[in-house]
């Protein structure tokens, strides 16, 4: 093994936890009418056929995967009589799944093409264990359909790593049921940041909901305490958490306001439950809420709507609202998005050329659409989104829309270390056991001392 690649324990640590982060608040409850779309057969324009053989790896807890997989084996078999594709399907979860092939990786006994979430791009990439896509992707003219908040996902160094199929997108969601009750209205929208605070509060003090607000923070919150708490607060106030160079900022003006705001929410003005800091998965208990009516407010995944939609469409349609993320000045609303699951071109592999070819089989526009109709997230692929049957879904047309409006974190390879340090401190702040300023400095030091001094800014 060479010296660039990280040690297989450190690997199998620091990558694995990020993507238990990643797993913990990406989960989908329900689907989209499954099965609606019509997935039409696609053979790959080939200059000549290949031959050869090659391990396709994916787990799939949900079972939603295995039949676009196939039909994209079997596209690739079917132009190239010559070449098999072995399937390694296995039915674990994504944590897991990831310790057993950074082992395999490791060893130089890894599948040519595998899946795994994109927060793994850097670590992995860092490793040697990926190779860069940008050759075969200079060569596919379907890359062009992949907007560039999208390509910005998967790109590293530079260079491309993965290829997206189903995105990540998050939105505000409300109750209009109870914002109807609190005087607010079903059609609220929030003049600035500060305004989802002054609708708690409305709905606390009309009675309106049994829990005003929630707001994911601490370990206990996992990744649910970075992504859909802190980052998009430090982005509403102006800041961000990476400088241009690509390391961590852990303190500013906007930082402190993030902060702040999470210690209004939970110590202040008591709107979050604090059950949220001491419970396993709150994310569970938070998202059933929203859907029986309990829960008014919470800034959530894109995908938890499928769950809604899928135990009552009516319920869903006519009370759960979505709004994009608002700022402080008012200015134009965002979201956090992120590239999902991905396919990765192992660097070990023996027949790249054929395990390309696989990567581009499952990724048209037809299985794409089939496969987030039922598994509900907004598609990677421009002409995917405009399918009559994926079109016919609002929620997904919305969702998708809304990358226009995303922002991605860039992938980093030491993305487990900003989360942990992030958890920590925004647990210490809704606990009430440390200020904002002080937060703020352990989160600098705790990250100094993890990832290293020349990994970690502050801004004043």
């Amino acid at each position: 093994m060479s010296d660039s690649r990280l040690t297989r324990r450190s690997l199998v640590r620091g990558t694995a936890a990020g993507v238990a982060g990643l797993a913990a608040v990406a989960g989908t409850q329900g689907a989209f009418a499954a099965g609606s779309a019509t997935v039409r057969q696609f053979t790959p324009g080939l200059r000549q056929a290949l031959s050869g053989e090659i391990t396709v790896s994916y787990p799939d807890e949900a079972g939603k995967k295995p039949k676009y997989v196939q039909q994209a084996a079997d596209n690739v078999t079917k132009a190239n009589p010559d070449a098999k594709i072995n399937i390694d399907l296995q039915k674990v979860d994504g944590g897991t799944y990831m310790t057993s092939l950074l082992l395999k990786l490791d060893s130089g006994d890894s599948p040519d093409v595998f899946h795994v979430g994109g927060d793994s791009i850097g670590a992995l990439a860092d490793a040697g264990y990926i190779d860069p896509l940008d050759d075969y992707l200079a060569n596919w003219p379907d890359w062009s359909q992949y907007p560039d908040s999208v390509k910005s996902g998967v790109t590293y160094q530079g260079k491309v790593w993965a290829i997206p199929y189903g995105l990540d997108t998050r939105f505000l969601y409300y109750r209009k049921d109870e914002f109807d009750k609190a005087g607010l209205g079903a059609d609220w929208q929030p003049q600035n940041v500060a305004g989802i605070l002054e609708a708690a509060q409305a709905i606390q003090t009309a009675g309106a909901a049994k829990i005003p607000y929630a707001i994911y923070a601490g370990t206990g919150a996992q990744g649910g305490a970075v992504d859909h708490a802190y980052i998009p607060l430090v982005w509403a106030y102006g800041g961000d958490v990476m400088d241009a160079d690509g390391k961590w900022i852990t303190d500013s003006p906007a930082i402190r306001k993030a902060l702040t705001y999470i210690q209004d929410a939970y110590v202040t003005d008591k709107l979050v439950p604090a059950e949220i800091l001491t419970t396993t998965q709150p994310w569970k208990a938070m998202r059933e809420a929203v859907g029986n009516g309990d829960l008014a407010l919470l800034f959530e995944g894109g995908w938890v709507y499928g769950g809604w939609y899928g135990a009552d469409q009516a319920n869903a349609e006519t009370n759960i609202g979505y709004l994009l993320h608002p700022t402080e000045s008012g200015g134009p609303s965002f979201t956090i998005g992120g590239p999902g699951t991905c396919w990765y071109l192992s660097s070990d592999g023996k027949n790249k050329d054929l395990a390309w070819e696989f990567i581009k089989a499952f990724n048209q526009p037809d299985i794409v659409a089939a496969l987030n109709l039922e598994d509900p997230h907004p598609v990677a692929r421009a002409d995917a989104a405009a399918l009559p049957e994926f079109k016919a879904v609002k929620f997904l047309v919305d969702s998708t829309d809304s990358l226009a409006h995303a922002r991605f974190v860039p992938p980093a390879a030491d993305r487990a270390k900003f989360d942990q340090a992030v958890q920590e401190a925004t647990g210490s702040v809704a606990s009430g056991q440390a200020s904002p300023e002080e937060a703020a400095k352990k989160m600098t030091d705790d990250l100094k001392r993890s990832a290293g001094d020349d990994r970690v800014v502050t801004q004043q």
